[in-house]
This record gives C-alpha cells, sequence and structure tokens, in this order.
C-alpha cells in the first residue's frame, strides 16, 4: 500500500471534491484512521505559505476535526485530518428532504459556536465553503464542520476565495457579475460539488447586487453559507444559485420559531453590512433568541412606556441632575455586567484568554465588586489549575480588594467559598475541602448544592454520619432527585459497597438534565471503577470512551480525555502483549490536551511518563524542561529527569555508562523537595543515588 511521509498509510479513495481527491488512512504512530486530501492544481497554486497552515493545525474544537498535518511531496499537497464517524448532512437531506427546527436549532447553535471560535482567531479563519456537503453528523448527534482546504487557500490580501458552492457561497464570493451570470445559470453539480475558480472575468452590469460581487470574502461570508445551509435544512429546498429567485423562507409552511425565522432572514441578507458581522455575533442572537419573539418585545415595549411616563414626572432640576449622575451610573454597572456575562460565556466555551480579558477590563470599571473575582476564580477551576485557584481564593479572604457590601454580595462569598471546596477535592484534600463547602454552607444556608456537595466532601473523608447529615438537610431544602442519587452513590462508595455506588451514579447519569452534575457522577463513576481494580480496566476504558464522546463543554471534555489518557496507560502496564498501542493511545489522548492550551502539572507530567515509556526520550526531556519553566519551583520535573537519565544510562553498555548527569538533576530536585518526608519515589531515588555511589559509579 502506498505510503505518505513513512507515517501515513493509504487505504482506500473515498471520494473527490472540488478541492482535491479524498483518502481514508491508517495513521501509523497514533495507530488511528485519519482522511488524507491531495489538493488540486488549482488550489494549490494559491496556498501561500506554512504560516497559514500552522494556523489550521492549531484549531482545536469540539465540533471541528483535528487538522494533523499539511504535507509538501513531490511537489503535491495534502491535507491530514480526523476521520470522523458518520454522515454529511447533504447525504441526509436526500434521505428524508428536511429536518425538524427543534433539530436544526441545535446544529445552528453548535455551528455558531464554530464561527465564533474561528472568526476570533488572528488572523481570522474564513471557512468560506460551509453547506450541508462539509457538515459531518456524527453517531452521537452532533455536528462536524470538515474540509478546510478552501478556507486556507486564499489570495494575498485573504480576501477571494477559490470556490463557489452555488446556493450557498453568498454574493461577495463571486469574483465578477459575468462570473455570477454564467454560475447562476448553470445546472446543478454532482454531490454540491465546489466550482473552483481560476480565471478573471470583467466586471459587467448586471443586476442591483453587482455592488456587492466581487468585494471578497470574509467573516460575514460564513454567515450567509450558514444561513443557506439552515434553509435547506428546514425547508428541504436548496437556495437559489440566482438570489433574486429565492423564495422567502416566511413563505414556507415551517413550524418554527419567529425568533429563528428574524435570525435566518439577517443571516441570508444579501448585502454583507445587514448580517450579522461574525459569529460572535449570531452566536449571542441565538443566545437571546426569545428577545425577538413579538410578546417579548410586546412586554419590553409596555416596559419601556412606564419607564418614559415616570421620567415625564421629573421636573425639578435638581432631580434631573440626580437622574443624569444615577444614568451615568447605570451605564457602567451595565457595562461592568456585560463584561461579566461575556467571560463567563467565555469559561464556559474554554475561551479562557478571553475571559481573563473581560475580567480585567469589568475590574477596571468597578475594583471594589466582587463579581469579577468569584469569576477569575472560576476561570483557574475550569483551567485545572486547581492549586493557583485555592492560593488565589486564600489572598482574596485574607485581604479582599472587593467590599462584600449587601446579601447579594454574600452569596457571592457564598460561591467562591464552594469553588475553593471544589478544587481542594480535585487535589483529594477532603478535610479542606469540607472547612470551604462548610463556609458555603454557612452563607448560604437556603442553597440545597452547598449542602449537596458538603455531604459529599464528608464522604469522601470518610464521615459517613456528617454526609448523611448533609444530605438530609439538602433533602428538606428541596434537592433534586438526580442529586440525592449522587450524595447516595458517594456515601455507598464511603462505606465500600461498590456495586450500589455504581448503581446510584448511573441512576445520576440517568437522570440528570444538569450536564455538570451529570459530568462529576461520570468522574465518580470512573473512581469506582478504578477502586475495583485492573481487572476492570476494559470497563473502565468503554465507559469513558462512550462518556467522552456524550460530554458537552471544553471543561468537561478536557477532563474526560485526560482520566482516559491515564485508562489507557494503566492498561498498557498490565496488557504486555499490547502495551505500545495502549502507550500510543495514551500519547494521543494527552497531546489533544497539551495542544488545546490544557498544560497542567500533573499532566505534563503524565505526558513525559508515557513518552518515556514508549522509549521518546528526547520528547520526554522536552516536555520535562517546558514543566521546568512553567512550573519553577517543583522538583517533580527534575525528579522525573532524574528518573529518565537514569534508565538512559542503563541501556547502554556498562563501560559506557556515566550517571553525572543523572546527578545534577537528582541534586536540583532533593533542593527544591527541602525537608518534606512524603512522596515514596524521592526516597527510592535517595537509594539509588546510594547504590550508585556505593558502586563507584558515582
Amino acid at each position: 500500500m502506498r505510503r505518505l511521509n513513512d507515517t501515513y498509510t493509504i487505504v482506500d479513495e473515498i471520494g473527490s471534491g472540488g478541492g482535491g481527491v479524498v483518502y481514508k488512512a491508517y495513521h501509523e504512530r497514533l495507530k488511528t484512521y485519519v482522511v488524507v486530501k491531495q489538493i488540486k492544481e488549482n488550489v494549490k497554486g494559491i496556498l501561500e505559505s506554512r504560516a497559514e497552515a500552522d494556523i489550521l493545525k492549531r484549531l482545536r474544537h469540539a465540533y471541528l476535526p483535528r487538522i494533523y498535518d499539511f504535507l509538501e511531496i513531490d511537489g503535491d499537497i495534502y491535507t491530514v485530518i480526523d476521520y470522523i464517524p458518520g454522515e454529511s448532512l447533504d447525504k441526509l437531506l436526500k434521505e428524508q428532504k428536511a429536518f425538524p427546527s427543534e433539530q436544526v436549532y441545535r446544529w445552528a447553535l453548535q455551528l455558531a459556536e464554530v464561527l465564533d471560535y474561528l472568526h476570533r482567531q488572528a488572523p481570522p479563519v474564513i471557512h468560506s465553503d460551509i453547506k450541508p456537503a462539509n457538515i459531518m453528523l456524527t453517531p452521537e448527534g452532533d455536528i462536524c464542520l470538515i474540509d478546510f482546504n478552501i478556507s486556507l487557500a486564499v489570495d494575498s490580501n485573504h480576501k477571494h476565495s477559490v470556490g463557489i458552492s452555488g446556493g450557498y457561497s453568498p454574493p461577495e464570493q463571486y469574483r465578477s457579475m459575468a462570473m455570477y451570470r454564467s454560475l447562476s445559470d448553470i445546472q446543478e453539480t454532482v454531490n454540491d460539488e465546489t466550482v473552483l475558480l481560476s480565471e478573471k472575468e470583467t466586471d459587467a452590469a448586471f443586476t442591483d447586487i453587482k455592488d456587492i460581487v466581487g468585494r471578497g470574502v470574509d467573516e460575514r461570508s460564513d454567515i450567509y453559507s450558514l444561513g443557506a445551509t439552515l434553509y435547506h435544512l428546514l425547508t428541504g429546498v436548496k437556495p437559489e444559485k440566482d438570489f433574486e429567485r429565492i423564495v422567502p423562507i416566511d413563505q414556507y409552511q415551517i413550524n418554527m420559531s419567529e425568533g429563528f425565522r428574524i435570525i435566518l432572514k439577517k443571516m441570508m441578507q444579501l448585502c454583507p453590512e445587514n448580517r450579522y458581522q461574525n459569529g460572535g455575533e449570531l452566536l449571542e442572537a441565538f443566545h437571546h433568541i426569545y428577545e425577538l419573539d413579538t410578546e417579548y418585545r410586546e412586554y419590553k415595549n409596555k416596559r419601556r412606556r412606564m419607564k418614559l411616563t415616570a421620567l415625564a414626572l421629573l421636573s425639578s432640576g435638581i432631580l434631573l441632575l440626580a437622574f443624569g449622575t444615577a444614568v451615568r451610573h447605570k451605564e457602567k454597572n451595565t457595562l461592568y455586567y456585560q463584561n461579566i456575562d461575556v467571560a463567563e460565556q467565555a469559561i464556559e466555551n474554554g475561551n479562557f484568554e478571553d475571559a481573563e480579558k473581560h475580567l480585567e477590563m469589568a475590574k477596571e470599571i468597578f475594583s471594589q465588586k466582587i463579581d469579577a473575582y468569584e469569576k477569575e476564580a472560576l476561570r483557574q477551576y475550569q483551567m485545572g489549575e486547581y492549586e493557583k485557584c485555592v492560593h488565589y481564593i486564600s489572598r482574596l479572604m485574607q485581604d479582599p480588594p472587593f467590599l462584600a457590601e449587601n446579601e447579594d454580595d454574600d452569596y457571592i462569598l457564598a460561591e467562591l467559598y464552594y469553588i475553593a471546596g471544589h478544587a481542594f477535592m480535585e487535589m483529594e484534600d477532603y478535610s479542606n475541602a469540607a472547612l470551604n463547602l462548610k463556609n458555603a454552607v454557612r452563607l448560604d444556608q437556603s442553597n440545597s448544592v452547598y449542602f449537596r456537595d458538603y455531604a459529599l466532601s464528608q464522604a469522601k473523608e470518610g464521615s459517613v454520619d456528617e454526609a448523611e447529615s448533609a444530605l438530609q438537610e439538602a433533602v428538606q431544602l428541596g434537592l433534586g432527585e438526580d442529586s440525592i442519587y449522587m450524595v447516595q452513590g458517594e456515601i455507598a462508595f464511603a462505606k465500600g459497597e461498590i456495586d450500589a455506588a455504581l448503581e446510584y451514579l448511573e441512576k445520576t447519569i440517568r437522570t440528570s438534565v444538569d450536564a455538570e452534575l451529570r459530568h462529576r457522577a461520570v468522574l465518580l463513576c470512573d473512581d469506582v471503577y478504578k477502586e475495583k481494580g485492573n481487572s476492570y480496566l476494559d470497563e473502565e476504558i468503554a465507559f469513558l470512551e462512550q462518556e467522552e464522546g456524550r460530554a458537552s463543554g471544553s471543561a468537561s471534555v478536557m477532563s474526560l480525555t485526560e482520566r482516559l489518557a491515564d485508562a489507557y496507560a494503566r492498561k498498557a502496564e498490565v496488557d504486555i502483549d499490547n502495551q505500545e498501542k495502549y502507550y500510543q493511545k495514551s500519547l494521543e489522548k494527552f497531546l489533544t490536551l497539551y495542544e488545546s492550551g490544557y498544560s497542567t502539572r500533573q499532566m505534563m507530567e503524565n505526558l513525559a511518563i508515557v513518552y518515556q515509556a514508549l522509549g521518546e526520550y528526547d520528547h520526554a526531556e522536552e516536555m520535562l524542561f517546558a514543566m521546568t519553566e512553567k512550573y519553577p519551583d517543583s522538583y517533580i520535573s527534575y525528579k522525573r529527569l532524574a528518573y529518565m537519565e537514569a534508565e538512559r544510562q542503563q541501556e547502554k553498555d556498562i563501560q559506557n555508562r556515566d550517571y553525572s548527569l543523572m546527578k545534577e538533576y537528582y541534586d536540583r530536585a532533593k533542593e527544591l523537595y527541602g525537608v518534606q518526608d512524603t512522596d515514596q519515589e524521592m526516597q527510592m531515588l535517595d537509594n539509588l543515588i546510594q547504590d550508585l555511589k556505593d558502586g563507584n559509579w558515582l
């Protein structure tokens, strides 16, 4: 079989499109199937630089395939991406004609999230070929936006796409009126294939859209193409290539909300200025879709008229002055909470740098409001920086930069203790977790969730009676059935009733509509599987693989990916016949996390350990040196370097062994370790160094 770059073995040709020929291939290093696309000549000539390819390789999103590589071999260019199981939406359209609006709305939200992510890149990534054929529906019911070759192939101004998909491409994507006239009259191409452009036609007056044609693509072009795609999914009718003949969505008898219709019509405006300007604006519109319904607008108008009436009664100049001051304060207040809301959404989407920026902006407006500090603690927690998070909250409590002036602020203070409690739980410091969660309960005794998690921390610590008492308090406050199952599972686990614990937790997973609670139940289920031992590793791996596919939200996906990577590594340790296979699986998962920006100390250490187990010492060393830069006060990276250097020397012939570098790493680890006496690996390293001295190696 043909092999590319000694890495990708071509298995089969699975199709061809406007951009090139598509192959299914096998990634020999990662032991997984991928898709390889050979770029056609008229696209290849427009690829500018490796920098553009690198931008696309860095993309990481739940609804995008991973782009592994761009290869240049014997004058040909190939892209390598994830192999996505499932069916394309154009194939499903042929089978089903149209889809219910509720289903299309769910896909629309996911695609808007993708566009928001792409358009926020620096520079923005424009897909420029969104259509049903380029959207996969996975077996889990989620979408995946594929085919980035067109988005990469842009001219020196990053303006002109190399392709047209009739019915889905906006008017500005046509290079000239002559091109639009010729392509809008041609017959349908097979399988919605993109028509690639190569000629430079001259402009000519044709219709009113002549001022739009030829402008070139930008973020707004993706908005139109997505709107046209949603139109097709809802109506079962592909939009006309002649823009003037497109039947308005209002003329179709479709059971869809008024707000969805309004958003879709704005997406498909012919003039780019009249559309949503980027994916972020579109996502915001979807999040506030209810505000577009007539009933809601009438309610808001009524409230506005009442406010205007009240204003008309203000006749005193003093009152007007006071009112002006109040308005300015209200405007600042509004801007403050807008930044808080944007940051909260960014945290939810895993855009932690964006969240940090908006939180800093909020603190510049009101430095003494507590909200921004609570969200910063949440940001650090969601990043997996648990030690940093608890230190941050500790500093806030010792020398608060905010004023807690009212009951609402006390509730936020309770939330800070709640976040600290969870961070300690993640660090398996259940005593401190219980202390912080107890403080959260003290400040807000009406919150059943605080009582629930205090009960969980007590069960983790082995205080079953206290846990059961806290659970009863939570039940009296109206704790939901799914949460009750969760705590009962933890208490059963603390009692050693393993099967009962699994049964309760599986009930939580089946019944809960709370994504966070369901995720925590999944993590606890994994802990129970670990307790059952290595003989249940296959069941644990199957469970984690299933839940990783179901998870929503970047933080949830990342934590499950990390656990799955750990499970693969543990499987490699006990399944000698398939050891390399499982270490490779572990490596792939850890790399996915690391390349997405998730780089906690524990994750980096685990990645180095897996590299070392595979004999990839240079990669392991590189990771450990990166770890020393990010965590300069941690002894662990030097401890690992010492062990790895010892293993390297052991593999050499006796006469060539030199343990001096290992001793340097050991000395640095001891210096940072100090007078602790809790790490058995450090004690073993002490013994190893003494053995080397006794044997005259040092």
